[in-house]
């Protein structure tokens, strides 16, 4: 092999390696983004079950059938003397760890300042009369989870539409969340079958 057709192959052999490198540092680098990604989910705020609310979030689903849904279904129960006829539900989104510090704060608690990355409240829900003790169902139409309920509400719009959160991630799939979050869901509003209404916040 002459000089030249020697320098040529160098060449190219320094062509190639540098462009398998920079696609290699490009792989690298969409993995790591891929395994620093967050995760987001949907909790109750608990406390509403001792009295605090009149109206308690038992359980909330969260998935992706279809794929437009994120929440499509909650179980709540009754907790005041007096029956309820209608109802509407609220969402914020917080920080992982300060979303389920909240879940969990106190009714008593003083409510603490915190940035609600999102949020939403669904139009109001008829129940017809949810009593004291009793546990209803409110769902998009097919119920997904068939818990144990005297009655079972179905809504037209999922509780919390995926399109709702897409902005919390990176390209608007899921797996593809900026950090960790958390949704606290929680009875917002409440009317009552004589007449009086209340309105309520998680602390």
């Amino acid at each position: 092999m002459n000089y030249r057709a020697s320098n040529a192959c160098f060449v190219l052999l320094l062509l190639v390696t540098l462009s398998l490198r920079s696609n290699s540092e490009q792989v690298l680098a969409q993995e790591s983004q891929l395994s620093s990604k967050g995760n987001f989910t949907v909790v109750s705020y608990y406390h509403a079950r001792t009295g605090c609310h009149p109206v308690a979030v038992l359980s909330v689903s969260i998935g992706a059938q279809p794929p437009e849904v994120l929440t499509s279904q909650v179980a709540i129960k009754g907790i005041s003397d007096k029956p309820v006829t209608a109802l509407k539900l609220r969402w914020e989104v917080y920080d992982r760890k300060v979303g389920l510090k909240k879940a969990k704060a106190p009714c008593d608690a003083t409510p603490e300042a915190a940035d609600i990355y999102l949020s939403g409240t669904t139009p109001l829900i008829q129940l017809g009369r949810l009593a004291k003790g009793e546990i209803y169902n409110i769902s998009t139409n097919p119920l997904r989870i068939n818990l144990p309920a005297a009655k079972t509400i179905f809504v037209e719009q999922p509780l919390i539409a995926w399109d709702e959160v897409k902005p919390l991630t990176v390209d608007g799939t899921r797996g593809t969340f900026k950090g960790d979050y958390a949704a606290v869901l929680y009875v917002s509003e409440v009317h009552f079958e004589d007449g009086t209404t209340w309105e309520g916040i998680v602390k």
